[in-house]
């Protein structure tokens, strides 16, 4: 296959720092990475919270207002070219094999050919990009394996007129958690991992094997429940709340039943979910029927994911490691930088450091 990075070098814009830019439906966040003396250094970076109902399960219900937010977030912090998100909620994820021999536009065509039946959408309407198994993985017969990624074309005119609109030009747009598992996987690690992501308002659930992003999922389980219960126990502001969910260890505390109760409620929920789903992958069969790499480890993120106790219990019930992501994982090592950003919050970051990557790949 021929190389296009190298029959066609990138134009030297594309190369510049740009800025990576998550966008959920109660924050936009953001954040630049510069290369410095041991890998890379943080840039510019900040999150602005988005009021109630401009953005619904990834759909934009008010353009204006998003455009406004993302205006004032411009200007204060001087953005131009950005690497940007598109919510999970609104992609079609699926795998199939082409011939390693298969040129760029004959995989581009097989792909094609199999939106139909793996999308519920015409394919003029549709956007698609996909990515192979790298070469260095063991090869099923003359096949490599692709997973490939879908959006509604409608999806992405949304975000591309808001952007534009706001004077901030994306140089590309991904799944969310394909930018997740860039910042969280080390690059070259071909292991099969279930990353967890913890937000505010779902929790997103993603199987990285090979490489590849194979599987995705949003669930109704929100870390704002945890919050908004301890905010009326203990008659605190979410700030407050926020401090002592990630310092306090409830799950261990039998002192007091009925919050601990109430608080593992949502976290049994989210245990029970993310068994289901490991069970679902553990006996699933690959695009050609064959079985799939068995998931070795499961790691957490997004900002609710500090509860203290969680990893432990997760890992107890489900028989697997658990732990805690790290999001500088590909930027630079801790034995020689110690981010400005701490670790509880860099776990919210983790979208916006791997769009903030992807200018390396």
């Amino acid at each position: 296959m021929v190389n296009i990075l190298t029959s066609f070098p990138t134009p030297t814009f594309l190369l510049m720092p740009s800025v990576g830019i998550d966008i959920s439906d109660t924050s936009v966040k953001f954040l630049e990475l510069h290369d410095g003396q041991f890998g890379k250094t943080i840039g510019r970076y900040g999150t602005k919270e988005i009021p109630e109902g401009v953005v619904v399960d990834g759909g934009i219900k008010n353009e204006e207002k998003l455009v406004l937010i993302l205006t004032e977030i411009k200007k204060q912090h001087h953005l131009h070219f950005i690497r940007a998100s598109l919510p999970e909620e609104k992609a079609f994820l699926f795998t199939m094999f082409a011939p390693h021999s298969a040129s760029l536009r004959e995989v581009h065509n097989l792909v094609e050919f199999r939106l139909e039946e793996n999308v519920p959408l015409p394919p003029r309407d549709t956007v698609f990009d996909y990515d192979v198994v790298p070469s260095g993985e063991q090869r099923r017969g003359k096949e490599a394996e692709i997973s490939v990624v879908v959006f509604a074309r409608k999806t992405i005119e949304e975000y591309t007129n808001v952007f534009q609109a706001a004077g901030l030009v994306p140089l590309s747009l991904e799944l969310e958690a394909q930018a997740i598992a860039r910042s969280l996987i080390k690059k070259g690690d071909l292991g099969t991992y279930l990353i967890v992501d913890f937000g505010k308002l779902r929790t997103g659930l993603a199987i990285v094997s090979r490489g590849l992003l194979a599987f995705t999922s949003t669930l109704d389980v929100v870390g704002d429940t945890i919050t908004d219960i301890i905010v009326k126990h203990f008659s605190v502001t979410k700030e407050e709340a926020e401090r002592i969910k990630n310092e306090s260890d409830f799950i261990k505390n039998k002192e007091d039943e009925a919050l601990v109760g109430k608080l593992m409620e949502t976290i049994s929920s989210l245990k029970n979910e993310i068994e289901r789903h490991h069970q679902y992958w553990n006996t699933k069969k690959d695009a050609k029927g064959g079985p799939v790499p068995p998931i070795e480890k499961i790691v957490l993120c997004g900002g609710s994911s500090n509860l203290v106790g969680l990893r432990e219990l997760l890992s107890g019930s489900l028989n697997i490691p658990v732990e805690q992501g790290n999001v500088w994982s590909n930027t630079f090592s801790f034995n020689d930088v110690i981010p400005e950003i701490d670790r509880a919050t860099s776990l919210g970051y983790a979208t916006a450091v791997g769009l903030a990557l992807r200018s390396e790949t």
